[in-house]
């Protein structure tokens, strides 16, 4: 809880020169037709999480080439999203940096600890060239959903925070790990994150920006992995579910774009958030909500390590329903708000 407060206090009163700094350089996010805010904000407030990590993770965490290499390619990504968030970069730069973070932590992390933790979590045996391929799908692929999800006061900090504290208590109650270095680290993401929260929600007086919500989905991920490799391959479900209202989000939306022939690389505004925005809802209600049902799903995956082998396929279940219960509700509001 120390390393949380820590992180806490060193992210929020980073805030207060970073978004000083934001306005004098003019890195302003103007509202524009896909936006869900309507007035100018500073953007790129991320930087106070990024800082507040590094410094906390580097004399509180002894991670050793591990903790360097999860540092480093936060900081990779970073920086080619601090350069999108002053100017849009292509998408194949953004891409290399992201894949190139994840080549980087999981040749650190071990290459077969880490492959052989997806194989035994899936019950199959792939070739190591598709194990290794896997691995870098979901640590890319999460960098990115949490930056899409990123797009309303509130929703992207506080998703951090909560899964930061769920990763860190499911971990410690399943494998009694509590000073495990990436347990730790877990905690120190979830108070950098909980720190940002004052100063954009509920209302906003600037944005994380890719610079932070990027590095923040691959650092997650990586936590993700590197604690499934030295507790218990087993732990990857449950962990993962904690990360599934970002990612079953990302891909419904994803896939429906591509369902209708859209490019589904461009900015929209068809994720479930952004439509219960569209229909009327407002920021502090939509993220509540989110933030609300997080909670419950980490209830469920603290039963999910306590409950018998038999009961724990119904307990993830009862994640998967949650969310999906949620978008359809999500959806049949906008629906509504439209046909009016």
């Amino acid at each position: 809880m120390w390393l949380f407060l820590s992180a806490a206090l060193v992210s929020w009163l980073a805030g207060f020169p970073v978004r000083r700094l934001l306005v004098r350089w003019n890195i302003i996010d103007q509202p524009n037709a896909r936006s869900s805010h309507s007035e100018p904000v500073a953007r790129g407030g991320g930087l106070g999480i990024l800082l507040a990590l590094g410094v906390v993770a580097s004399a509180a965490v002894p991670g050793g080439p591990l903790l360097a290499a999860w540092l480093g390619a936060g900081l990779g990504v970073a920086v080619i999203s601090f350069l999108d968030d002053l100017r849009p970069q292509p998408a194949w730069q953004r891409f290399g940096c992201q894949l190139t973070g994840a080549v980087l932590f999981a040749a650190v992390a071990g290459w077969p600890s880490v492959v052989l933790s997806f194989q035994a979590a899936g019950g199959v045996q792939l070739p190591a060239a598709a194990g290794m391929a896997l691995v870098l799908f979901c640590l890319v692929g999460h960098t990115n959903a949490f930056n899409f999800m990123d797009g309303i006061n509130g929703l992207a900090a506080g998703q951090a925070a909560i899964t930061g504290v769920g990763m860190a208590v499911v971990t410690g109650l399943a494998a009694e790990a509590w000073a495990s270095p990436p347990v730790l680290l877990c905690w120190a993401v979830a108070g950098a994150s909980a720190g940002f929260l004052p100063h954009n929600f509920p209302r906003a007086r600037m944005f994380m920006g890719d610079v932070s919500s990027a590095p923040l989905g691959l650092m997650l991920a990586a936590l993700a992995v590197w604690l499934a490799s030295v507790h218990g391959p087993w732990l990857l479900l449950p962990l993962a579910l904690l990360h599934a209202n970002f990612l079953l989000d990302t891909a419904i939306t994803l896939a429906r774009r591509v369902a209708r022939g859209e490019r589904w690389s461009e900015a929209h505004r068809e994720h479930f958030y952004q439509r219960l925005i569209r229909a009327g809802k407002s920021h502090v209600f939509v993220t509540g909500v989110e933030l609300a049902l997080q909670l419950a799903a980490l209830g469920l995956m603290v039963c999910y390590v306590l409950a018998a082998p038999e009961a724990r396929p119904w307990l993830a279940a009862a994640v998967v329903a949650l969310w999906l219960g949620f978008f359809g509700w999500a959806e049949t509001l906008f629906r509504r708000a439209q046909q009016q």
